[in-house]
């Protein structure tokens, strides 16, 4: 009997189980674990009185109008901030900063806004009561501002309530990003409180070079999404960096760029992994980004990177939300080649910039590596429809994948349910927390 491995893997907020020849496999890779910090607020407190680039709190609140405003993310985003702004506020407090001068406004890019009772889940009943709480809404022109962009043709559309502000704080995360490299850092202000034409202009330029971004810090999109933050006034940043089981492992606070690249070096620790060689068949799950099969995309492109030419993908995402609900043109362009799909965009047949980046960095990785989607929440017709295979289970998946691997190859590649140790098979538990490197490349 064949001696079995079995893997389990994130899916929604249950597991997906199956076995593989244990000659098979190649490596199991997952975010490291890193032990989190004794006492949160504490630690809060710490990086606002000591922040990297920039004066202790106390004394930048000394220096401006005291009427705050915090950036924070909505409920698509990992961040903890209902563990991060109790004791910020208090800092804040502290500092000479009533609750009444402090409005949270919540940067929901190109999402939907968040209801009152997903406010009140997200930053807890008590923040809720302390604070004004005010959607970002980037389809309300009258709430948009348009400012002179002397650094590039981008154009830089941005709320009112933040760029009319005297001092704001970014709180959010920092985890790889195939968009910006990484997320956190100026990364609230765009897309986080910008209109469509700038997110759409900054996603359209990631899509073009989306294999090449994830992970690298110095990229021409992070430029860009700084320049703006830069140019819209961001005063500072208070960012987390969560280990596997969403544990604050350290609290970075201070200039929005200075202190987004020292949160950069811890986060490296957990999420960067390195392999010897791609593999020809990359199990993935694309939790916890999993909530479409728009967030997905990030577990996608992190994957097909870990798939050597002629290879096979499987991506298991529940993606309870179906495709894309926020952005009815990327579904629209199911089936198109990237090229039919610019042409779609260039015609006025879909509007959506950022829907249309997303759906090149989608086709880009799919026209590269076949893929396979195990989903419950989008079938078999929308699966196909999006380009991607299905299957109704993992373990079909698998075996599927397998015996296209093996047929007519060869006794070096040949392998299927049953078969030999030639096909080598990679498995990413945490794919959208990943970015991957090869052994000796930087």
């Amino acid at each position: 009997m064949q001696d079995m491995q079995i893997l389990e893997l994130p899916f929604g907020a249950d597991f997906l189980k199956v076995a593989v020849p244990r000659t098979n496999l190649a490596w199991v890779l997952s975010p490291r674990y890193m032990p989190p910090v004794p006492d949160i607020a504490e630690a809060v407190a710490a990086a606002l009185h000591n922040p990297i680039g920039l004066p202790p709190l106390p004394e930048l609140v000394k220096e401006r109008d005291r009427e705050m405003l915090l950036l924070v993310d909505d409920m698509t985003r990992s961040t903890p901030q209902h563990l991060i702004l109790p004791p910020l506020l208090d800092e804040l407090n502290k500092a000479g900063v009533p609750d009444a001068q402090i409005t949270a406004l919540i940067a929901t890019g190109t999402h939907r806004t968040m209801s009152e009772a997903e406010i009140t889940a997200r930053f807890g009943a008590k923040v809720r009561e302390r604070i004004r709480f005010v959607n970002h809404n980037c389809h309300d022109l009258s709430s948009l501002v348009v400012v002179e962009n002397p650094y590039s043709s981008t154009p830089v559309v941005v709320n009112r309530l933040y760029y009319e502000s005297k001092f704001s704080i970014a709180v959010g995360n920092i985890v790889p990003h195939m968009y910006a490299g990484w997320a956190g850092g100026a990364k609230m202000v765009q897309p986080g409180v910008c209109g469509p034409a700038t997110t759409g202009e900054t996603h359209f330029m990631a899509a073009e070079n989306v294999r090449n971004i994830l992970g690298v810090v110095d990229n021409p999109v992070r430029r860009e999404v700084e320049n703006i933050a830069r140019l819209t006034g961001l005063t500072m940043i208070v960012n987390t960096i969560l280990n596997t089981a969403h544990e604050v492992v350290a609290v970075v606070a201070g200039d929005p760029v200075q202190a987004h690249r020292r949160g950069v070096e811890i986060a490296g620790g957990i999420y960067e992994m390195v392999i010897d060689e791609p593999v020809d068949l990359v199990i993935a799950s694309a939790a916890p980004a999993d909530l479409d099969i728009w967030q997905s995309v990030k577990a996608l492109n992190a994957a097909a990177m870990a798939v050597r030419p002629g290879g096979r993908l499987i991506l298991c995402s529940a993606s309870p939300a179906g495709v894309a609900p926020d952005h009815p043109d990327f579904v629209a362009l199911g089936g198109k080649t990237r090229e039919e799909a610019k042409k779609a965009f260039h015609s006025g047949i879909i509007t959506d910039k950022v829907g249309l980046s997303t759906y090149l960095a989608l086709r880009l990785n799919l026209d590269m590596v076949p893929t396979t989607l195990v989903s419950s929440g989008v079938g078999e017709a929308e699966a196909r429809r999006m380009g991607f295979a299905w299957a109704p289970t993992l373990e079909q998946a698998v075996s599927e994948a397998l015996a296209q691997l093996g047929a007519g190859a060869g006794p070096k590649v040949g392998a299927g349910p049953d078969g030999g140790a030639a096909v080598r098979i990679g498995v990413l538990t945490h794919a959208a927390d990943i970015y991957i490197r090869q052994a000796g490349e930087r």
